[in-house]
């Protein structure tokens, strides 16, 4: 009897390790989960940056681009409406001067 009662006492204690064991493997286990799913919530948002970042150059870059092809026609534009109107401005020029020059004198 008392071989029976050491037997379940034995029993007992390896039960109670195997559970301390089995927790104590669960809480690592747990923790590693919760490290790894940090880590893979950083590198979302790290690569989430990244792209916001990337595509707000490609957009300046683009905008830019645009910019300069606006610029580019704006100028051709204007300096053929010069072209186009610059002898008109210069007869008129004239034509005022000599108006002014004639009604004031040649002093």
């Amino acid at each position: 009897m008392a071989d029976l009662i050491d037997e379940i006492k034995a029993a007992e204690e390896k039960s109670a390790k195997n559970i301390q064991d089995a927790k104590a493997d669960a809480i690592k286990k747990l923790n590693k989960a919760v490290a790894d799913a940090e880590n893979t919530v950083k590198e979302a948002k790290q690569s989430a940056t990244k792209e916001f970042r990337e595509q707000i150059q490609m957009a300046e870059r683009t905008a830019e681009a645009k910019a300069r092809s606006i610029i580019s026609d704006r100028e051709t534009a204007a300096k053929a409406f010069y072209a186009k109107h610059k002898e008109k401005v210069s007869t008129a020029a004239a034509w005022i001067t000599e108006e002014v020059m004639a009604k004031y004198g040649r002093s």
